[in-house]
């Protein structure tokens, strides 16, 4: 990496070289959110897609005095995650009231047409106007698969262009995927629930007992046990129920990162389109 200064002064000056610094930087690129926050690989997919447009403005920024490209490029990447992060976390909760695909037309209310269900907004209708969106709509589809309902999948696989009898088979291919991880979701709920019980009865015990031996020990055992549910719920929340990226990539037979940049943008085409703090349609 130490050699990437003279790289990157060279392309400051002759603009030769390009391609040969952005294949030596665009891994640390994607691992650093996992290196920083332990965040999961489509997280570092979305850091990738926001951070690598001000790559060119990076180069072109960098002054060498007395250290080298790879401290200046840390420095950089560390303030970028954090202003990404937190403008992820708005970001999310707006996507996931977009993903409730069952909110009302403004409009609906107001008409005097028949009361029907309205699966897919007119907001939503609104942002899906080129190929690329549709195209897009379908990765956000099978991210939420799990979730959908056959109507709901039927009017976006329409408002897709996209042949439902395929979305649905791909569908099922990411939900055999998904078997292992459900097995072990349920494994340790099952720990959770017996470590909660547990703790319930020995706490009911600990009330009517006045010994103090017996008691100290009840304490010790309610301890422990609420330890192992924390500790199950913990291992709970690091399974991951919507498909990933990866996952998605690979039954449509694409790379990873046309998913990451695809489902990036959009969700920013989402975002302004609801207000998550109010959980409605903006």
């Amino acid at each position: 990496m130490e050699s990437l200064t003279n790289k990157v002064l060279l392309f400051q000056r002759t603009g030769q070289g390009l391609q040969e610094i952005v294949a030596a930087v665009s891994l640390r690129v994607y691992h650093f959110p996992r290196w920083k926050l332990g965040w999961d690989e489509d997280a570092c997919g979305e850091f990738y897609v926001f951070f690598h447009p001000r790559l060119l403005r990076l180069l072109g920024r960098f002054r060498d005095q007395g250290k080298p490209f790879e401290s200046y490029l840390t420095s950089v990447l560390a303030w970028q995650l954090r202003n990404f992060a937190r403008g992820r976390g708005r970001a999310e909760r707006s996507w996931s009231v977009a993903l409730r695909l069952q909110a009302e037309d403004p409009d609906y209310e107001r008409s005097d047409a028949p009361k029907e269900p309205v699966l897919v907004p007119a907001a939503v209708r609104q942002v899906i106007r080129s190929d690329a969106d549709r195209r897009n709509l379908v990765y956000l589809i099978l991210k939420c698969s799990r979730t959908l309902d056959d109507a709901t999948v039927t009017a976006l696989a329409e408002l897709a262009r996209f042949d439902l009898c395929r979305l649905q088979d791909l569908a099922e291919q990411l939900r055999r995927d998904r078997e292992p991880r459900d097995r072990r979701l349920e494994t340790f709920r099952a720990r959770r629930n017996r470590a909660f019980s547990l703790s319930r009865l020995l706490e009911t015990e600990l009330q009517s007992e006045t010994d103090p031996e017996r008691i100290a020990i009840l304490r010790g055992r309610v301890s422990r046990s609420r330890l192992r549910m924390a500790a199950a719920m913990k291992r709970m929340s690091r399974v991951g129920l919507a498909p990933t990226n990866r996952e998605i990539a690979r039954v449509l037979g694409i790379p990873k990162g046309t998913v990451d940049s695809g489902l990036y943008w959009l969700k920013r085409k989402l975002s302004p389109v609801y207000d998550p703090d109010e959980l409605r349609l903006a």
